[in-house]
């Protein structure tokens, strides 16, 4: 850790650990104490910072993050319990040990989502975009990946990489620059620009969390568009055995079994999984094309004592992936790797302390072939490696009305990519320390914070926040945030060094390249007539600067063109996003509405397939059949978008390489899936369902596959409680 970051990584925490006006409570004696817990009604989680006041005395403190407030009371006296995103709750003191369970308001979706040192927090404790998908819509849209989820958001873009992967697009940027997460931890794959979404299992996944915009202040690098965070679902309480099998068109089969259960102190989750099908994301081809990945997944959680727990988190995969390279071979890439982390976490000095250490390798490989198997020693065979070790020390605290989060964070990585970076092998050591202050101040959250970001490799970058949140009434809610996020240089834009005689050009990296950077504004509001029904704007704006490309200089002794990356684009995305939810009878409406204008504001042109218009209308119902009957149904539309075209002789090749400006347009699709599922028993249940009813596939959109129609056998049984 620098210098310059450890005094004031250290002075926050002195003036975390020493201050506070929960002072005057510690002369009271227990006599006349009640030490009590707020919860939320409808999940039974504790309440940050929520305000508790005796009326009687005017005494008023704030809960801890497990909810836990000590006040000077006695049984009979009133108290009033606010917090915001709650409605104001008075009740009456009926023991030493209330809980008081506060209605959450219908503003705020009753969500959670994942903030700086892997703290999770309220929806209504942040002014920020925060998109959930939750259990029931992971189950009710079937998706066999991540992407297969994520592209139904407006706002949210499939954007193909031919011939192997997809990314996801978040209000305009993607790949490099939206961060993909599980459980807060990078996936696999990012330090040899192996980014595929479409990667991801969605097997033990309680939810997705999708924030939009910069948010380097909570989680670094790599956050300029936003960040996907894919979670895990904690052990259940009783045993509890989850089989799935369902097999398609395309080729789709795949199966999963998981066992959980808790057993006194320690409760355990195992999860595992296979899925292949005929088709590569970002790839609509028939033939050879093939896809099949193993999955397993697993959580251990133990409790320590009543308040100190210990987590131990750990998963790996293995993929293989065939698609044509030309009319005679074949090309495959091998995937395999492990990650995990170990985390404990507990009261200490006056607020919450959490440690977390976390190691990850992953193994690339591309060979290829004229048959249905990789040759040994053919293509570009060389395995390349990365690794990655992040250790995590962050302390929570509220200080009255404040709560502050600070910490620290150090990162070991390294590359092996044999003739793709200079020497083959590249190594970085990354140092962070951040601070973040929440303030509720009556009905106004008040958010600022800041990381500063320090590496061997790149330099350094400081990254700070502002955020504001005002509840003018139980209907109302209004916000705006403020960031800046960055992107640092990858190991082979700065150690890159590649050469293409067939092609004549040779591609250098450039090791004074600088984080990219980028400055986001949001403003918006909710309205909420009614519990059942509410009404969501969001605008934004989102300005990047410093983005790495390639340009030309001249030819080499050789007699090649000569490139290199150089931070020379600029670009800027901006819009508008609506949504609206009504829950009335059982059935559930949500439709979404995404304005996309995103150019690139060196050339003046659109960026590429970035379309315009996206737009969602789902439908889901519960029915009163037999044990269980549900419907859902989801018409996706995105429209058409602009191709832009490389001009010839770029150190790049595609079918659109031979020429600059737009040069065509992606079709637009119109994608209609729906599912239903019968519980045939309290255990058994069976689905069915469709993607892509209307057999979309418009033109020049590669990951657009044809009507796809799956059936599904489901078996859970748990112990009677």
């Amino acid at each position: 850790m620098s210098g310059r970051s450890m005094p004031l990584l250290f002075a926050l925490m002195l003036a975390v650990v020493s201050g506070g006006p929960a002072r005057a409570q510690t002369a009271i004696a227990v006599q006349g104490t009640v030490s009590g817990t707020v919860i939320g009604k409808a999940d039974g989680a504790p309440v940050l910072s929520a305000e508790v006041r005796v009326l009687r005395t005017g005494i008023r403190v704030r809960t801890d993050e497990r909810g836990g407030f000590r006040i000077a009371a006695v049984v009979g006296d009133s108290m009033v319990v606010r917090a915001l995103g709650f409605a104001a709750l008075r009740t009456v003191v009926a023991g030493t040990t209330p809980v008081v369970r506060l209605v959450a308001l219908a503003t705020v979706l009753p969500v959670f989502t994942t903030t700086m040192g892997q703290r999770v927090i309220r929806a209504s404790e942040s002014p920020r975009s925060v998109t959930v998908i939750g259990r029931e819509e992971i189950d009710a849209v079937a998706a066999v990946s991540a992407n297969q989820l994520l592209r139904q958001l407006p706002g949210l873009q499939e954007l193909p990489a031919p011939p192997s992967k997809t990314s996801i697009s978040i209000r305009g940027f993607d790949d490099s620059r939206v961060l993909v997460l599980v459980d807060g931890e990078p996936v696999a794959g990012a330090l040899i620009q192996s980014r595929d979404i479409g990667r991801l299992s969605t097997i033990a996944t309680e939810r997705i969390e999708v924030t939009k915009g910069p948010a380097s202040v909570e989680f670094g690098s790599d956050a300029l568009g936003g960040v996907i965070n894919i979670v895990q679902a904690a052990p259940t309480e009783l045993l509890t055995i989850d089989a799935l099998a369902r097999e398609g068109g395309l080729g789709r089969q795949e199966s999963s079994l998981g066992v959980s259960q808790t057993v006194g102190k320690l409760g355990y989750r195992v999860n595992g999984g296979w899925r292949q099908s005929d088709r590569v994301t970002g790839y609509n081809a028939i033939g050879s094309t093939f896809n099949r990945i193993y999955d397993v997944r697993s959580d251990f959680r133990y409790a320590l004592t009543d308040k100190w727990a210990l987590r131990l988190d750990m998963q790996g995969s293995q993929e293989r992936q065939r698609f044509p390279v030309d009319a005679a071979f074949n090309g495959f890439i091998d995937n395999r790797g492990g990650q995990g982390f170990a985390e404990v976490r507990g009261p200490l000095l006056g607020g919450n302390i959490r440690a977390r250490a976390f190691e990850q390798r992953f193994v690339y490989q591309y060979r290829q072939s004229r048959g249905l198997l990789p040759i040994k020693g053919s293509a570009d065979s060389l395995e390349q490696r990365e690794r990655q070790g992040r250790y995590l020390l962050s302390y929570t605290r509220v200080v009255g009305a404040h709560a502050i989060d600070v910490g620290a964070q150090r990162s070991n990585r390294s590359l092996v990519a044999p003739r793709k970076v200079t020497g083959d092998s590249a190594d970085e050591q990354v140092t962070e320390v951040f601070a973040r202050d929440s303030w509720t101040l009556g009905n106004v959250l008040m958010t600022a914070g800041a990381r500063h970001t320090s590496s061997t490799l790149w330099g350094s970058s400081t990254n700070p926040s502002f955020g504001l949140a005002w509840q003018t009434s139980s209907r109302v809610r209004l916000r705006s945030n403020v960031a800046r996020g960055f992107r640092a240089p990858g190991f082979k834009e700065i150690r890159y060094t590649f050469t293409n005689p067939a092609g004549g050009y040779t591609l250098a990296g450039n090791p004074d390249l600088l984080p990219e950077s980028s400055w986001s504004t949001s403003v918006g509001g909710t309205w909420a007539p009614r519990t059942s029904l509410s009404f969501d704007v969001e605008g934004y704006r989102n300005d990047v600067s410093g983005l790495v490309d390639w340009r030309y200089e001249g030819d080499n002794a050789a007699g090649f063109q000569a490139y290199r990356y150089v931070n020379v684009s600029r670009a800027r995305t901006q819009g508008v996003e609506a949504n609206a939810r009504v829950n009335a009878g059982g059935t559930e409406v949500t439709v979404g509405y995404d304005f996309l204008r995103a150019r690139d504001l060196n050339s003046g042109l659109p960026l590429s397939r970035r379309a315009s218009h996206t737009a969602r209308l789902r439908v889901a119902r519960e029915w009163a059949v037999r044990e269980g009957f549900s419907t859902d149904a989801s018409v996706r539309y995105t429209g058409n978008a602009p191709l832009v075209g490389i001009p010839s002789g770029a150190p790049i090749t595609g079918p659109f390489s031979t020429e600059s400006g737009v040069i065509g347009r992606q079709g637009a699709l119109l994608s209609v899936d729906a599912q239903l599922r019968l519980a045939v028993t309290r255990e058994l249940e069976v689905s069915g369902g469709v993607n892509n009813l209307l057999d979309q596939q418009p033109n020049l959109w590669t990951p657009a596959f044809a009507r796809q129609f799956y059936a599904g056998l489901r078996w859970r049984w748990s112990v009677a409680p």
